[in-house]
């Protein structure tokens, strides 16, 4: 399943309840005002990593936000069609917003 999480997690809860619903196999990408829990040393990485699943972040939503290279290394970043290539690879979809 892929999760795509748009909401900041410093401005609501979809990335927390995101992380205690994936499973195995399971990809998130994180989008809009999301991208900010990818930054490099915040509170939300230690968790992140520690789910085991895939985490895409969207570069268009990097660069309008000035977050381009600020990142963890473990965070893929990808384009629109890595977007599409990701809604392509799952059957199944859940926005969290």
């Amino acid at each position: 399943m892929l999760h795509t999480v748009t909401r900041s997690p410093y401005q609501s809860q979809s990335l927390a309840q995101c992380l205690a619903y994936v499973a195995a196999g399971d990809e998130i990408l994180l989008l809009e005002d999301a991208v900010i829990a990818g930054l490099a040393k915040n509170n939300y990485l230690n968790v992140i990593k520690n789910i085991g699943v895939k985490i895409y972040l969207l570069e268009a939503d990097l660069i309008a936000r000035g977050l381009q290279g600020k990142c963890d290394e473990y965070l893929n970043v990808i384009d629109y069609k890595g977007f599409v290539s990701l809604t392509v690879k799952h059957e199944q979809h859940m926005k969290w917003a």
